[in-house]
């Protein structure tokens, strides 16, 4: 992976990051309520989810670096609607920009560095690891930042305004230094934009229809969605609750993402020594996270609460890795992108549930009540798939090239634009 790009993964995080560690403080700011936020969420959610494999998709067929770009544009765009807020409506409009340029982030810039990685044969492994500790490095960094900048300005304008900021400078750095090879059209030069995006969608699909790795790794997912937005709606709340100041908000994302970079390098060093343990690993991640959940809703001070929050996001490091690794050895390359779209689809599917479950959930109980059904059923499942474990290896876990010939017959079989793993 070249340096340039890099440093463009790091500032899409850390402009992230400045924002995460007050979200919900800045949506109450700008006109939401406590009873609405998650509805304003779940639209977000609900946008990514309309555009997330299509999006992909278009990257694959289309150029990656195309698909950034856009996503840049609409960042910028949903930002600045932020700034401008004073309503519901106004914030629905910006989450659903923001939505649109998550779906044409999530696959695109990813698979461009993996692409890379791979031209010059770096482990698997290392690769995931390695956008791990970036993602959480520029969320780490960047929530510190947050913090201190929610203290200038009025009603998190400071926090907007660095947004708005870095995502112009995402843009010249995107169009000045990243380079993609040309798509490969010579094997279906004679058809329709239709024909291509139909049969890339369908052989993803048939991808993702796969049994064993692949469809724990999608149920875990889904569940992943779930207990994620459970915990990013909700901690925040949970821990103003005791009076804290805006700069502790942005301490605790800090350690939180720190220890996300801890947990995807112990993860690195265990799958290099481990490489057949990928899922025995993955379960034995899940499980304890489920637990964590389940103790988190029972947290009962601001101390606790923190201690909690930084054991999760270990574990979310660590398994993330792991989960990324076996995703990316069965992904053929030239169908990354929209196989990763896929999977953030699902993802946000399931942080759709979520906030859906949120409104109900703070309207008749205590809201804390969702991390302890997020834990339930990450340690059920959990523990489900490792009773099945071994049917699930031997029915699936083949190479990428192997997925390749088991994908149904379709208009057109798109080539590799490059040697997959």
């Amino acid at each position: 992976m070249s340096k340039p790009i890099q440093i463009i993964y790091f500032l899409k995080f850390f402009a992230t990051g400045t924002i995460i560690p007050v979200l919900s403080l800045m949506l109450l700011a700008r006109g939401a309520t406590i009873e609405t936020i998650s509805l304003i969420i779940g639209l977000y959610s609900v946008t990514v989810i309309a555009a997330e494999f299509p999006s992909g998709v278009f990257a694959d067929l289309y150029g990656r670096k195309k698909a950034y770009l856009l996503s840049c544009f609409l960042y910028l765009l949903s930002y600045s609607v932020f700034l401008f807020s004073r309503s519901v409506a106004v914030l629905l409009l910006g989450m659903v920009a923001n939505g649109l340029s998550r779906a044409f982030s999530s696959g695109s810039i990813e698979a461009l560095m993996i692409d890379q990685a791979a031209e010059r044969q770096y482990p698997l492994e290392r690769v995931t690891a390695r956008l791990s500790i970036l993602e959480s490095a520029g969320l780490a960094s960047g929530a510190l930042a947050g913090g201190l900048l929610a203290e200038t300005g009025t009603r998190f304008s400071g926090n907007l305004g660095v947004n708005i900021g870095i995502s112009a400078v995402l843009i010249l750095l995107t169009l000045a230094f990243v380079h993609e090879a040309p798509r490969e059209k010579t094997r279906h030069a004679s058809l329709s934009h239709r024909q291509l995006f139909d049969a890339q969608v369908k052989e993803s699909l048939s991808f993702a229809k796969r049994r064993g790795t692949v469809r724990i790794l999608l149920v875990f997912c889904l569940l992943m969605g779930f207990a994620l937005s459970a915990v990013e709606i909700y901690w925040q709340p949970a821990l103003a609750s005791y009076q804290s100041v805006y700069w502790v908000f942005g301490a605790v994302s800090f350690a939180g993402f720190a220890f996300v970079i801890v947990g995807s390098w112990a993860a690195e060093k265990l799958l290099r020594r481990h490489r057949t343990a990928g899922v025995g690993l993955l379960l034995l991640l899940k499980a304890p996270l489920g637990i964590g959940l389940i103790l988190f809703s029972f947290a009962g001070s601001a101390y606790s609460i923190i201690g909690l929050y930084l054991v999760l996001y270990l574990l979310i490091g660590g398994s993330g890795v792991v989960e990324n690794t076996l995703l990316n050895r069965l992904a053929p390359a030239s169908h990354r992108a929209s196989i990763l779209s896929l999977f953030s689809l699902v993802l946000q599917l399931g942080g759709v549930v979520a906030s859906v479950g949120g409104f109900l959930i703070s309207t008749y109980t205590r809201y804390q009540n969702m991390w302890l059904l997020g834990g339930i059923l990450l340690l059920s499942f959990s523990v489900a798939a490792g009773l099945f474990r071994k049917t699930a290896e031997r029915s699936s876990d083949s190479s990428p090239a192997v997925i390749q010939t088991e994908i149904e017959p379709s208009a057109v079989t798109l080539e590799s634009t490059q040697q997959s793993r």
